[in-house]
C-alpha cells in the first residue's frame, strides 16, 4: 500500500475519532438533567448555566466545520501532489538544488502563506462572531490586522534563520546530523523563553508594576513563604483583546516575573488572585516546569532521530508528490505524520497534566491561609469564560489537561 493511502487513512481515522469524542461530550454536556445536578452542586444559577450552554453550544457547531473543512483542504492538496507543486513553484526562483537553504525557506514561506489563509476565514469567524457574541472579545478589527502583521514578522525574524540553521546542520555534518539539529532546536526553544518577558511579550502587550496596596503585600508574602525568588509583579492589559483570566510566571534562569491579567484583578478579590497564584507557582515549586522541559527534550530528540532513519528513503518524498531527497521535504512530510503520532500519545500527556493540576492544588491550598478561596477563584474563573463544568470523561481523558472542575473541587474538599 502507497505511503501517502497509509497516511490518509490514518489521518481520516483520527478525524473520525475526534469526531465522535467531541459529539459525546457536547451531547453529554448539554444533557439538561446533567446541567441542574452541577448547577445544584456548584450553585450555578439556570441562567448562568444557559450561557455557558450556549457558548459551548456555538464553539462546538464552529469548530466540527472549521476541522472538517481544514483537513478536507490539506488531505485533497497531498493527494494532488500539492507539496510537489510547491516545489517546483519555488525552486526556479532560488536556485533548486544549488541552494538547498534558500529554496527551503521559500518552500516553508509559500506553505505558510497557504496555511495562513485557510486558517484566516476561520480566526476572523471565531473571534468576531463567537467571541463577540458572547461578550468576550475586545479586540478592534485594527487590533487583529496589527497581531497578524507582528506575528508573521516575529516568524520570519526569529523561525527563519532557526529554519536555515536547521537545513544546515542536515547537509553538513553527515549521518549523525539529527544530534546538533535536535540540540539546536531545543535552544532556540530555552533562547525564545528567556527573550519572552522583555523582547517577545511587550510588543504585543503593556505592561506596568502592580501598585503598591494589599494585593502586593500578599503576593511577595507569599513569594517569601515558598521561597520563590521573583523580580517582581507586572499586570499585563489582555482585556484589550478578551475578557478571559489568568496569571502566569515567566523567567527560565535567575529571577523570574509575575504576570497578572489585568482582567483577573478586577473580577476577583486579592485573597483570590493570590491563590490562583499559589497553584500557578506551585507548578514551578514542584519541579513541573522542569519535568516538562525534560520531556520536552526527550521528545524532540526522539522525533530528530525517527526523521534521521526515514531521510534516506526516496519513497518517503514520492509518496508526497515530492520528486527527489530533499532536506527541507524530509522536515514537512516528517511533521505531517507527526500529527497522527501525536494523537496517540495524547492521553498519556493529558494524564500526567492532570495529575500535575492536582498537586498543584494542594501545594496552593497549603500555602494560603482561607482554603476556600482557590475554590471560589475557580467557580469565577468558570464563570467569566462560559466555561462548562460537565465534560464526558472520554473527551476529558484524550484532551484537558486540567481536571473537570468538579473533580477538582472535590480534591480540595470544596465541595464537602
Amino acid at each position: 500500500m502507497p505511503i501517502l493511502t497509509v497516511y490518509l487513512i490514518l489521518r481520516l481515522a483520527q478525524y473520525s475519532i475526534e469526531t465522535l469524542l467531541a459529539y459525546l461530550n457536547h451531547r453529554h454536556a448539554q444533557d439538561p438533567k446533567r446541567q441542574a445536578e452541577a448547577g445544584k452542586v456548584l450553585g450555578i444559577s439556570p441562567e448562568a448555566m444557559a450561557k455557558s450552554s450556549a457558548y459551548a453550544r456555538d464553539k462546538y457547531h464552529f469548530s466540527q466545520i472549521s476541522n472538517a473543512v481544514q483537513l478536507l483542504v490539506t488531505l485533497i492538496f497531498l493527494a494532488a501532489g500539492g507539496l510537489g507543486w510547491v516545489e517546483q513553484t519555488i525552486s526556479p526562483l532560488t536556485g533548486g538544488a544549488a541552494s538547498p537553504i534558500l529554496t527551503g525557506l521559500g518552500f516553508f514561506a509559500l506553505l505558510g502563506l497557504l496555511g495562513f489563509v485557510l486558517s484566516l476565514p476561520f480566526d476572523l469567524y471565531f473571534t468576531f462572531v463567537i467571541e463577540q457574541k458572547h461578550g468576550f472579545n475586545r479586540q478592534t478589527l485594527k487590533g487583529f490586522v496589527t497581531d497578524l502583521i507582528k506575528t508573521v514578522l516575529l516568524t520570519a525574524l526569529l523561525g527563519g534563520p532557526l529554519l536555515a540553521a536547521l537545513l544546515f546542520v542536515m547537509g553538513r555534518t553527515g549521518s549523525n546530523w539529527w544530534i546538533p539539529a535536535w540540540l539546536l532546536l531545543f535552544g532556540f526553544s530555552l533562547l525564545t523563553a528567556w527573550l519572552y518577558p522583555t523582547l517577545l511579550a511587550p510588543l504585543f502587550n503593556k505592561f506596568h508594576p502592580l501598585e503598591a496596596g494589599a494585593l502586593r503585600d500578599d503576593i511577595y508574602q507569599l513569594a517569601r513563604k515558598i521561597d520563590f525568588n521573583t523580580d517582581g509583579i507586572s499586570i499585563m492589559d489582555a482585556s484589550k483583546r478578551s475578557s478571559h483570566g489568568n496569571a502566569y510566571f515567566t523567567g527560565v534562569f535567575g529571577k523570574k516575573k509575575i504576570v497578572l491579567f489585568d482582567t483577573l484583578v478586577k473580577s476577583m478579590t486579592p485573597a483570590e488572585v493570590v491563590a490562583v497564584l499559589a497553584h500557578e507557582l506551585g507548578h514551578f515549586k514542584l519541579h513541573h516546569v522542569r519535568w516538562s522541559l525534560i520531556r520536552s527534550f526527550f521528545i524532540t530528540g526522539l522525533m530528530f532521530y525517527g526523521l534521521s532513519l526515514c531521510l534516506p528513503l526516496v519513497s518517503f518524498y514520492q509518496s508526497f508528490g515530492l520528486p527527489a531527497v530533499s532536506d527541507y521535504g524530509a522536515l514537512v512530510v516528517f511533521s505531517l505524520w507527526f500529527g497522527p503520532i501525536n494523537f496517540i500519545l495524547q492521553p498519556l500527556l493529558s494524564q500526567i497534566s492532570r495529575r500535575n493540576e492536582f498537586q498543584a492544588d494542594a501545594f496552593a491550598l497549603q500555602n494560603i491561609e482561607d482554603k476556600r478561596k482557590l475554590g471560589d477563584a475557580l467557580l469565577k474563573l468558570r464563570e467569566n469564560s462560559h466555561l462548562m463544568p460537565i465534560t464526558h470523561p472520554w473527551y476529558s481523558g484524550v484532551y484537558h489537561s486540567h481536571p473537570p472542575l468538579l473533580e477538582r473541587l472535590d480534591a480540595m474538599g470544596y465541595l464537602r
